[in-house]
């Protein structure tokens, strides 16, 4: 009679354990469950250089993350690694009363999604990782970075012809060149800082002004007198550094002058996020 319900036992778990691997093997919750609503967002803390690797494991599985901002940051929170045959997107609530809408990136299929975002106020927000039309990938983990998205650099750009001269007298010398369109080490997307026209003027007379055209902007920029730095070129412009800069300058003396080996100096910023 033992033996007959040992036997018994055996073969009901023989049957009931790959039943349950079956689904154990397609369904994985990740560390950060539960997060499945607004109120119950995960906290990450600071959003800088936060990496999140996750999950949707069913129909109904939707990812909440709350984390910190202060006004002015500039980030992007990026969607990548969506599993094949699902159609992830992603959104941004305020983290506040009655939760508002912030943002939105819904792609199609499994493409990445990114929401660009520069912060309006300090405070908490809340990412969302859903499914559009309840497809998941139970073992099929999503990465949702947090980037600071903003960096800087600069470009120096040799003009052509090497010299040009100025007659005296407020007449403008003819142009000097530099075609910044192809220029690769030049992110796509960068925006000027700040600009200042370099090289040597001689002889040194008073009331020297350079001046500085952006082909896109079409407006010329002057500096004050003997300087360099053109003051009033600023990321608020939002002038492109991958274009045609033309330059030239004048004297307000009664003498002849030349300038040598002018020379653009360009501090750019750009989002390394452009394109994506």
């Amino acid at each position: 009679m033992k033996k007959g319900l040992c036997l018994f036992i055996l073969s009901v778990l023989l049957i009931a354990v790959p039943e349950y691997s079956a689904v154990a093997a397609n369904v994985h919750e990740d560390e950060y469950e539960p997060n499945d609503s607004l109120a119950l967002a995960h906290n990450v803390g600071l959003w800088k250089y936060k990496l999140i690797s996750a999950t949707i494991h069913s129909e109904s599985d939707k990812d909440y993350y709350k984390f910190y901002a202060s006004k002015g940051d500039q980030l992007a929170i990026h969607l990548r690694e969506v599993p094949a045959n699902t159609d992830y997107d992603l959104y941004l609530f305020k983290d506040s009363y009655n939760y508002p809408a912030v943002a939105s990136s819904e792609r199609t299929g499994n493409q990445n999604e990114i929401i660009r975002f520069d912060v309006p106020e300090s405070g908490r927000y809340i990412a969302a990782v859903l499914s559009k039309n309840g497809t998941y990938a139970g073992w099929g983990f999503y990465r949702l970075d947090f980037i600071d998205r903003i960096k800087s650099g600069n470009y120096t750009a040799n003009l052509s012809p090497s010299s040009i001269s100025s007659p005296g007298k407020g007449i403008a010398s003819p142009l000097a060149v530099a075609n910044l369109k192809n220029v690769s080490t030049i992110p796509d997307g960068a925006i000027v800082k700040s600009v200042s026209a370099e090289g040597t003027i001689s002889p040194s007379l008073g009331h020297t002004y350079r001046e500085v055209l952006n082909q896109e902007e079409g407006v010329w920029h002057t500096t004050v007198s003997g300087g360099t730095i053109f003051r009033d070129m600023k990321p608020e412009l939002g002038l492109p550094v991958k274009t045609i800069w033309n330059v030239r300058y004048y004297s307000l003396a009664h003498s002849r002058s030349t300038w040598r080996s002018p020379q653009l100096k360009i501090n750019y910023q750009y989002d390394q996020t452009y394109g994506w």
